[in-house]
């Protein structure tokens, strides 16, 4: 059964986000201290305001087949991590725990997830405009692995806003993808291939439009 670490200083201020571990094991002491560094992950980020996430950690993570698997590395293709909008979960691979940087960076990405979901139409329009500049000026490059794959994917047809599927995982991909950049604070990384004229447009662009908060 699933325990919830809650610590007290988890109380929140009206309108602000709370983040719950979510732990298979009822080790209050390792429980804490992975709280602390989900918290310390979340340092930097706009106001983010929304019902409570759960996030949990799983060893050797793949996905497979549609599916979520923990500890089978020979079914499916590694990942890292993976969000359930609905069930506010977010599933993270234990080994990020030893390194905090990638931690911050995957984090802040499936937590955008959540807020792209409730972006809405006017703001995803906008943000799909800066891809679509980008594409006409023949910009190559991505600030992601996920982002780039889902790039490398795309037909020349799908380059076009509201045009089928490819296009919304793609333009979902690099949004999330840009926010780990934005407020992950690394300044360089071998999956960070779009030119910096890009990068601060996209930068400019998140930084107006979540100036104040951002609804996740």
């Amino acid at each position: 059964m699933l325990r919830t670490f809650q610590p007290q200083t988890s109380r929140r201020s009206k309108g602000q986000l709370l983040v719950s571990l979510v732990s298979p094991k009822a080790n209050p002491r390792l429980n804490k201290k992975t709280h602390l560094q989900l918290h310390q992950s979340l340092v930097g980020l706009p106001e983010l305001t929304g019902r409570r996430i759960f996030i949990g950690f799983r060893p050797r993570l793949t996905a497979h087949r549609g599916q979520l698997l923990s500890g089978r590395p020979e079914h499916g293709a590694s990942v890292h991590a993976a969000c359930f909008i609905r069930k506010r979960e977010i599933v993270l691979e234990t080994e990020l725990l030893s390194r905090p940087e990638l931690l911050r960076r995957i984090l802040i990405h499936e937590i955008f997830h959540f807020v792209w979901a409730r972006l809405g139409n006017q703001f995803r329009h906008q943000f799909a405009e800066l891809l679509i500049h980008e594409h006409k000026n023949r910009a190559k490059g991505e600030l992601g692995e996920s982002s780039s794959l889902k790039k490398s994917l795309l037909l020349p047809s799908d380059r076009l806003p509201g045009n089928p599927h490819r296009w919304r995982d793609y333009a979902c991909e690099s949004f999330c993808d840009t926010a780990a950049w934005v407020y992950a604070g690394l300044s360089e990384d071998g999956a960070f291939t779009l030119a910096r004229r890009w990068r601060q447009h996209r930068k400019t662009w998140f930084q107006v439009t979540f100036a104040n908060c951002c609804k996740c």
